[in-house]
């Protein structure tokens, strides 16, 4: 089986170190038999601030940590990682303001194009969308900030949202500083709109953007961020709230704030409640907040808390097929089966999960570092029989095995 899991990178960057178990462990705030099974790989790192103080400890980001971007495990996967130089070059264009005398298509057809990026970023279909990126930014670019364009609000519409997708995909595949970028000018272009809903998102996209070491600053930031966008009549910007409070509750959790998370989940929990039920159509650039997005946050930051039992309960009190979103469904199905697995006695229905997330994007579940360690884990815990057939086949198709 691979080496290449968490554990072994937490070993390898130990033994650089010239720092014990023992020693690393304290650094860490946990036990020595903890960072023991961590590395041999039997037990997976289930919360990510966890991970975060591993990383701290030895001075390496938590990027080195997962091994991210990963190198392609199958055709999709390479053709998405294929478009990455052209979407770098297309941000660093905007960023000098290299930008065309004219777009190359209409706004109509921009603003399909953007919509097409939309679909495919919610559907986990990362290569397809990637395709449609750094041109899409280029002429949304020319369209926004030349001289000589017309429907300059429109374009730096389109531009928020194009960017902010933008940043989640390269998010999804693994990279750190390229979403960072996206985020930076999705809200440069919100910032010139002037409006309260597209400035939310921007703010909700750069929060994210962040790496997980970064949790102060996220903290700072994602409390600025809730306290600039008043409660307003909009319908688009009350979902823009409610999805900050609850990037502010992950932020708190990150912190081991867990008072302060929860707050941040009661107040998102009565904006949904005010809101209504579940958008079909997602809401305002797709952010899909609702009551179901509410129900199933406490499940991740459960989970974050180190409650697994709790995680495992409130999981099954949500519906799947009430989550329209099929990248929310799939991070709802993680989550659910890292709470099983974490428990120690529910691998097989931990596998159940991973492999129904797997059959509702398997883009998204092949490149989620959680799974391949989890997964990984598992199949070492189960060394007597092999762990079975469907977990090795799991394990085959995400590239550990």
């Amino acid at each position: 089986m691979s080496e290449d899991f968490a554990g072994a990178r937490i070993r390898s960057w130990r033994l650089k170190r010239g720092v014990s178990q023992r020693t690393l462990a304290g650094l860490a705030g946990v036990s020595q038999g903890y960072v023991s099974q961590i590395e041999a790989g039997l037990k997976e790192i289930e919360r990510r601030s966890t991970l975060v103080r591993f990383a701290e400890a030895l001075q390496v980001s938590v990027a080195d940590l997962t091994g991210q971007p990963f190198v392609p495990g199958d055709p999709q996967h390479a053709r998405a990682l294929a478009a990455v130089p052209d979407i770098r070059a297309a941000l660093i264009a905007l960023a000098f303001g290299d930008v065309a005398d004219m777009p190359s298509r209409s706004l109509d057809e921009l603003d399909a194009t953007t919509r097409q990026l939309m679909t495919h970023r919610r559907r986990c279909e990362y290569a397809d969308a990637a395709q449609l990126i750094a041109p899409l930014l280029r002429d949304l670019g020319a369209a926004a900030y030349s001289p000589r364009s017309t429907g300059r609000d429109t374009a730096l519409r389109l531009l928020t949202l194009a960017t902010y997708h933008c940043a989640f995909a390269l998010m999804y595949l693994g990279f750190v500083d390229l979403p960072m970028t996206a985020a930076e000018h999705c809200h440069a272009a919100a910032q010139e709109t002037g409006l309260p809903e597209f400035l939310g998102l921007a703010d909700y996209v750069r929060l994210h953007a962040l790496p997980p070491e970064s949790r102060e600053v996220g903290r700072k930031l994602a409390d600025a961020a809730t306290a600039r966008i008043a409660i307003g009549k909009s319908a688009e910007s009350l979902q823009v709230y409610g999805m900050l409070h609850l990037t502010s509750a992950w932020a708190d959790a990150l912190a081991g704030k867990a008072g302060d998370a929860d707050a941040h989940v009661a107040e998102a929990a009565q904006i949904a409640d005010r809101l209504g039920p579940d958008r079909a159509d997602g809401g305002f650039a797709e952010v899909n907040f609702g009551p179901t997005n509410v129900a199933q946050w406490r499940v991740s930051l459960t989970l974050e808390q180190g409650a697994h039992g709790r995680a495992i309960d409130l999981a099954r009190t949500v519906n799947p097929a009430s989550i329209l979103s099929r990248s929310r469904r799939v991070a709802f199905h993680i989550d659910f089966g890292s709470a099983l697995a974490a428990s120690r006695r529910n691998d097989r229905e931990a596998l159940g999960q991973f492999v129904t997330a797997e059959r509702v994007a398997p883009q998204r579940v092949r490149l989620s570092p959680v799974v391949r360690d989890t997964v990984g884990a598992m199949l070492r815990r189960a060394r007597a029989d092999a762990g079975g057939d469907a977990l090795r086949g799991l394990a085959a198709r995400i590239g550990i095995a």
